[in-house]
């Protein structure tokens, strides 16, 4: 009854979402392709053999949806990947990777979308990525038959509580997941409580990513231009959390008259108003879409660029953890570790509690509560090599324990193919 009455009310509110999806073309956010795959009006023909359909909606989901479908074909050279996204910046880096897979959006969650979209496909096994709970998705998949996993399990508190209220329609949800692979060990209760029965506490697949490539032409070209500055980068970052970084410049000036802070906003559209906030404080700063040279005698550089963040990594001392200011949970801090920087993070890292823990306990980064914390920990990287090597070598030894804990991933996977 509950799966029903959710099929009728999402067929009715298909009016109202062709409409919200029009606004967005309007705007930029989706183009025809992303249309036409969303709402599946031309679906590309389903290879003959086993296909795995790999639902990953964002970059980062993305990322790891890469590692699972590079490893399937590595054991399974004869499947068929079918990768599905929802934005165009993660379909935008996917399909520049040129990868053996076929590469679509995701379909909308409508119960008539779904349904034409599985009755299309038929995939052997799906696979979806941390937190993506679609009731028509599974309800089709488990009326197919259709094995579910969810791999690199999460969900926040906030999301439990909303799922715990509605619990005579999650109950029947979440009961047809077949396993779910968490990363930590809240979101492990969590699936638990709500009505998963297979649920396993593996790790974060993240810490299997490979070590991203760097625009070597750029890389140099930089460096040369910021010979002699201590470099800070501040990534994935959210409203406001540029002012902790005016602050500490204010404050690492008096000491460091070579200070150079590179901030990369979460949303691009953001940097208008990172540049507002930075003209008020009369900050020198530069723009990466416009001054690609003639930075040095900056202060900050706003990277309102896509898929540059290996680049600016490489070339930081400190790296420095958005969205862990302001309560946005946290932004993944792994890939840092492929890169000589140590990490500093704020006082939300919800979303990587797990990660949190270890990292504080192997003494492998900072956590921070406010302006002058951070600008603290800062000066004590820059003035103490020898306590920077240490962090930043303690973090590669905590990501090369939990890659090998990620790998189990695998094995429960098999056990499906």
């Amino acid at each position: 009854m509950a799966f029903y009455i959710y099929r009728i009310f999402s067929n009715f509110l298909s009016v109202f979402i062709i409409i919200f999806f029009a606004w967005r073309f309007l705007n930029s956010k989706e183009n025809k392709n992303s249309i036409i795959d969303k709402f599946t009006i031309n679906q590309k023909d389903r290879p003959k053999g086993k296909l795995i359909w790999i639902n990953a909606v964002s970059i980062g989901e993305a990322k790891s949806g890469m590692i699972i479908a590079d490893e399937l074909i590595k054991k399974n050279p004869n499947i068929n990947i079918l990768f599905s996204t929802s934005t165009l910046s993660s379909f935008k880096l996917i399909s520049k990777l040129n990868k053996r897979l076929i590469l679509i959006y995701s379909p909308i969650d409508i119960s008539f979308v779904v349904k034409r979209f599985i009755d299309h496909w038929k995939p052997d096994l799906s696979i979806f990525l941390e937190s993506e709970i679609w009731p028509n998705m599974i309800n089709y998949l488990k009326k197919n038959k259709i094995n579910l996993t969810i791999i690199n399990g999460r969900i926040s508190n906030k999301s439990f509580k909303i799922w715990k209220k509605i619990s005579f329609f999650s109950q029947k949800i979440f009961k047809s997941i077949d396993i779910c692979l968490v990363q930590d060990s809240f979101s492990q209760h969590r699936f638990k409580n709500l009505g998963t029965k297979n649920v396993q506490l593996i790790g974060n697949l993240k810490f299997l990513s490979k070590k991203p490539e760097v625009n070597q032409k750029d890389f140099f070209s930089l460096k040369k231009q910021l010979m002699g500055k201590r470099i800070i980068t501040m990534f994935s970052t959210h409203e406001n959390e540029e002012k902790y970084l005016i602050y500490c410049l204010k404050q690492l000036k008096k000491k460091y008259k070579n200070i150079f802070f590179i901030i990369i906003p979460r949303h691009l559209h953001r940097a208008e108003k990172i540049k507002y906030s930075l003209k008020k404080h009369n900050v020198k700063f530069a723009l990466r879409s416009i001054n690609k040279s003639s930075i040095k005698e900056k202060e900050f550089y706003i990277v309102d660029s896509f898929g540059e963040l290996p680049l600016f990594f490489k070339l930081s001392e400190i790296t420095i953890v958005g969205g862990s200011f302001t309560n946005k949970g946290g932004h993944n801090p792994i890939e840092t570790s492929h890169f000589k920087c140590a990490l500093i993070f704020g006082p939300f890292m919800q979303n990587f509690s797990n990660i949190e823990k270890t990292i504080l306990k192997k003494n492998a980064g900072f956590k921070v509560k406010n302006s002058k914390q951070l600008s603290d920990k800062i000066t004590l990287l820059l003035s103490n090599r020898k306590k920077k090597n240490e962090v930043i070598n303690n973090f590669k030894k905590v990501c090369k324990n939990e890659s090998k804990k990620a790998r189990l991933i695998f094995n429960n996977l098999q056990k499906f193919l």
